[in-house]
């Protein structure tokens, strides 16, 4: 028998999922941002070639293809019965904010972030990986799914006849 997700579940999965796509789109905008900034100074894509460089390339590739799969990810994994998998992204999403804070930090510290607007992208990366990880930690936390509830509760085998 599948048991059906709760309201407050199905929300945070919702608000997971759309975590990762808003922050997936900011990465792109902020990419092409920097393309387009390259383009109109002339500088033969300097800026790119150090950051991200082609040794980067490969990063940004599976960086996207785990931002792009991490909402698949999510839904298909409320099935199982296990929180495992829960934890697993909740561990994900707190590398990923790791990672674009101190991505953030080295351009902070370089000199290559001097205005707000230079900024505003990466401040919005971060609240919204800050987003994904709190309400990941909190889908993480809810009780188990209740079809096995009610196989390891007393309750459950007494009400359902179970043996």
């Amino acid at each position: 028998m599948k048991s059906e997700p709760t309201l407050r579940e199905e929300s945070l999965r919702t608000q997971i999922a759309m975590g990762w796509i808003s922050a997936f789109l900011v990465i792109c905008w902020a990419f092409a941002i920097v393309i387009c900034e390259n383009a109109m100074a002339n500088s033969n894509f300097r800026e790119l070639l150090r950051d991200p460089g082609v040794q980067g390339i490969p990063v940004l590739v599976y960086t996207g293809a785990i931002y792009a799969l991490m909402p698949l990810y999510v839904n298909l994994v409320s099935e199982f019965k296990t929180r495992l998998f829960r934890w697993i992204a909740v561990g994900v999403a707190g590398l990923f904010l790791v990672f674009w804070i101190l991505h953030h930090l080295s351009h902070w510290h370089a000199g290559t972030r001097p205005t707000f607007a230079s900024n505003a992208l990466d401040l919005t990366l971060h609240a919204l990986g800050l987003w994904v990880l709190l309400n990941s930690m909190k889908w993480a936390k809810l009780p188990a799914s209740a079809a096995e509830t009610d196989r390891t509760s007393v309750a459950g085998k007494v009400a359902l006849g179970g043996s």
